[in-house]
C-alpha cells in the first residue's frame, strides 16, 4: 500500500473537478435508461455520485496505480494535456486550499450551531392546552410505534412559519409549530408526525450534516450542490413512502396534508434551517413529491431488482473511478 503524501491533494481537486463532470450527466443517464423512480434506489445513486471522486482520490493514492505511474501516454499532446492538468492541481492547493480549509471549519461550527438553534427553540417553549397536548401525545406514541422508534423530545415553539421540523444533528429533536397544531386534524397531525419521525430513525440530521461536509469540501465543482439537492428530495420522498405505508397506502390524503402545510405557509416567510429536516421543503421538490404521490407510486414501482441494480451501480462506479486514473 502507498503512502499519500501531501503533494498528492493536487490530484484531489483535478478528481473533484472532472469527475463530477463526467459522473453527473452518468448518473441522470443511468437513472433515465433504466426507468429508475424508487427513492431508495435513486438515494444510493446519487450517493455514489457524490462519494465516487473521494473514493477514486483515496484509491490510487493508496492501492491503485495511476496512469502517470503505469506509463500510459507519457509523450505526445495528450501527454502535455494531461501535464497541464497537474500543474491546474497545484496551483489549485495554493488558490482554493485556504477556502476549503475555511468551508469545512465552517461545516463544523454548524454542528455546534445546531445544538444552539435546539437551545434557543426550548427557551421558546410554548404552553399548549390540556387536551391539545393530549391529543399530540396520542398520535405521536401511536405513530412512535408504527415506526418502531421511542418517544423523541418535543418542543413546541412559538414560531408560526414552518409547521414541524427536526432539528439537531447528534440529537435529534422533534419541533412542532404550537400555532398551527390545531389547525390540522389527526389525521393531518398524524402525517405529520410519522414524516418527521422518519427522519429521525434514519438519522436524516447527521447525514445531511455529511453530506454538506462532502458538498463543501468539492465547492468548486457547480456539480456536487446538484447532487447534494438530488439526495436530500430523495430522502423526503423515502420519508414520504413511509406515511404513505404506514397509514395504509393513504397517498392521497396525504399530499393533501403536505399542500395544505404549504398554503399555510405561502404568506409566512420560511426560516433558512440548514441543520434541519422539515416537513415542507423547496417549492419544486414539493411538486415533484405531490406528483409522485399523486401518481400512487407504490415503493416497487420503477424499482429495480436488487442484484441487477447493484450490479449496474457497480460497474458504473467503477468506470469512473478507472477514468479518473487516467486523468491524473
Amino acid at each position: 500500500m502507498k503512502a499519500m503524501k501531501l503533494s498528492d491533494l493536487h490530484s484531489f481537486f483535478i478528481y473533484a473537478f472532472f469527475g463530477y463532470a463526467l459522473i453527473f450527466p452518468g448518473v441522470l443517464l443511468f437513472l433515465r435508461l433504466l426507468a429508475i423512480r424508487c427513492p431508495g434506489q435513486r438515494l444510493q445513486a446519487y450517493l455514489v455520485a457524490l462519494t465516487a471522486p473521494f473514493v477514486g482520490f483515496v484509491l490510487f493514492h493508496t492501492l491503485l496505480v495511476k496512469r502517470c505511474q503505469a506509463g500510459i501516454l507519457t509523450t505526445g499532446p495528450f501527454w502535455q494535456l494531461f501535464d497541464a492538468f497537474c500543474r491546474g492541481g497545484y496551483a489549485a492547493i495554493g488558490y482554493l486550499g485556504p477556502v476549503l480549509v475555511g468551508l469545512l471549519a465552517i461545516d463544523l461550527l454548524k454542528a455546534v450551531a445546531g445544538a444552539v438553534f435546539v437551545l434557543r427553540l426550548r427557551q421558546q417553549t410554548a404552553e399548549l392546552p390540556t387536551d391539545e397536548r393530549e391529543r399530540v401525545n396520542r398520535l405521536l406514541t401511536k405513530s412512535c410505534a408504527a415506526v418502531g422508534l421511542g418517544l423523541p423530545e418535543v418542543v413546541y415553539c412559538r414560531r408560526d412559519n414552518f409547521v414541524a421540523l427536526v432539528a439537531g444533528v447528534r440529537r435529534p429533536v422533534l419541533v412542532l409549530s404550537a400555532p398551527l397544531l390545531v389547525v390540522f386534524s389527526d389525521t393531518e397531525l398524524e402525517h405529520i408526525l410519522l414524516h418527521e419521525l422518519s427522519h429521525i430513525r434514519h438519522g436524516d440530521t447527521f447525514t445531511g450534516w455529511l453530506l454538506r461536509l462532502v458538498k463543501d469540501a468539492v465547492f468548486f465543482s457547480p456539480f456536487s450542490g446538484l447532487l447534494l439537492e438530488r439526495c436530500l428530495l430523495e430522502k423526503e420522498r423515502l420519508c414520504d413512502l413511509e406515511v404513505v405505508r404506514q397509514t395504509g397506502g393513504e397517498a392521497r390524503a396525504y399530499a393533501a396534508t403536505l399542500l395544505k402545510a404549504w398554503r399555510l405557509l405561502l404568506q409566512r416567510r420560511e426560516m433558512k434551517l440548514g441543520l434541519a429536516a422539515k416537513l415542507v421543503g423547496a417549492q419544486n421538490g414539493l411538486e415533484w413529491r405531490v406528483k409522485s404521490l399523486l401518481e400512487n407510486e407504490a415503493a416497487d414501482r420503477g424499482k429495480l431488482c436488487a442484484p441487477l441494480f447493484f450490479a449496474l451501480l457497480g460497474t458504473f462506479f467503477a468506470g469512473t473511478i478507472l477514468l479518473l486514473g487516467f486523468i491524473c
